[in-house]
């Protein structure tokens, strides 16, 4: 049988298997497995179990090491990971891999909404000099643990106390000893534990640095002070200069800047504390409406070219203004087509997770998780800022103001 066929039949395996049991041990690995192995797998996916975080363990065949085989397998394995946690609806999920032939070699996510992460190499931290890695009985507790205090944010935990030459008789090896036969691992494999612990701590901290503006509200940049939001929209709500020429588009464009308005005392009716709401999404709405407003007095007053297109903004990010061009988000197994900036896209495409607007969950509760103001359902969310509708309409719509279209000249 090929190799293609032989590691598309694991993966169907593994995929009826993960609803079912979060610990999958492939049938052709099992029989190898000594009774000390299989007790102590089980004991971790037990200790994982208590930490109520949905996880999901398979120990699998060793893979050939090839440029294809390791392009498949990285691909199956995020995907998985991130189905498995999807799956879970948890704020966090763990997913392992191990190959265990003779040895154990690890592939480690903790999958959350921005999607699996990896540490770098981490698939190689449990190496030693001699190439060997450690053993199935410890490597796998000891991922789980770390991925574990990953998620909840505590003290990572100590590396496995493995030393290959003290094993009850100083003459004896730990391989010999638990009926692993699997060479002979050196005694720097303590070391390349330590160099695991490490590995993982310089990841985590800068995978948390990365994302820490994700599990707490956006505060910069504050458009209410760096665009000196409160003064403008005094002069915001000023009448509009009609336009002086039976110009169809001018009118139309006139009437835009009259529901724009609308919006903005709409927004302000609703909200009197905008400026100073934990919930962003108001101060960068009425942002966005400034700016809109903006334009259309410029057009109206001759002062912009009849060629300059009204303002677009970035899905993700208000403020991001540069390059807007219509892109296909992925979203929570869907995909929508909506505004977003050069740097956006090229996140994206580069396989980053870009930065976006976030805000409270539940407005004005005491504890309310930060989310992307998109996984609301009020305004913004339906409104884009933009991408899916003028903003102005969303805001009148779900405000049931008195819309400016079709105002009598």
């Amino acid at each position: 049988m090929t190799e293609s066929r032989l590691l598309e039949k694991l993966r169907s395996r593994i995929r009826s298997a993960w609803d079912d049991d979060p610990l999958f041990i492939d049938p052709i690995v099992e029989p190898g497995l000594t009774a000390n192995q299989l007790s102590a797998l089980r004991r971790a996916a037990d200790e994982t179990e208590k930490s109520g975080i949905p996880y999901f363990i398979a120990i699998v065949p060793k893979m050939r090491d090839t440029v294809r085989s390791r392009d498949v397998w990285d691909r199956f394995t995020a995907n998985l990971a991130f189905r498995v946690h999807e799956a879970g609806r948890a704020e966090q999920s763990i997913v392992l891999f191990t190959m265990a032939e003779s040895s154990a070699k690890t592939f480690a996510y903790v999958v959350d909404d921005n999607g699996p992460a990896m540490p770098p190499d981490s698939a190689m931290f449990a190496r030693s000099a001699s190439d060997d890695f450690l053993p199935l009985e410890l490597s796998v507790p000891h991922h789980l643990r770390t991925l574990v205090a990953t998620a909840q944010g505590e003290e990572l935990p100590p590396p496995p106390d493995f030393d290959t030459r003290d094993v009850g008789e100083r003459d004896d090896d730990y391989i010999e000893a638990t009926g692993l036969d699997n060479g002979n691992p050196d005694a720097l494999v303590f070391g390349a534990a330590a160099v695991t612990a490490l590995g993982l701590s310089v990841w985590l901290m800068r995978r948390r640095a990365k994302y820490s503006w994700r599990t707490s509200l956006t505060t910069s940049p504050d458009p209410v002070k760096d665009e000196r939001l409160p003064q403008r929209v005094d002069g915001a709500l000023e009448p509009l200069p009609e336009p002086s020429e039976s110009d169809d588009e001018l009118w139309r464009i006139y009437d835009r800047g009259r529901r724009v308005q609308d919006a903005l005392t709409a927004i302000m009716d609703e909200h009197p504390d905008w400026a100073d709401d934990s919930d962003f999404s108001h101060r960068f709405g009425v942002q966005n409406l400034l700016t809109t407003l903006e334009w259309v007095r410029k057009r109206l007053r001759g002062t912009a070219s009849k060629k300059s297109e009204a303002p677009r903004f970035c899905f993700l990010f208000p403020h991001h203004r540069h390059g807007i061009e219509r892109f296909a988000l992925r979203q929570r197994g869907t995909a929508v087509t909506v505004d977003l900036c050069a740097k956006c896209r090229s996140e994206i495409n580069d396989g980053h997770d870009p930065e976006c607007l976030m805000v409270p969950q539940r407005p004005g509760a005491k504890r309310s998780k930060p989310v992307p103001y998109f996984q609301r359902s009020d305004v913004y969310a339906v409104a884009g800022f933009g991408s899916f509708q003028p903003l102005e309409d969303a805001v009148l719509d779900a405000h049931g103001a008195v819309s400016a279209r079709g105002r009598q000249r």
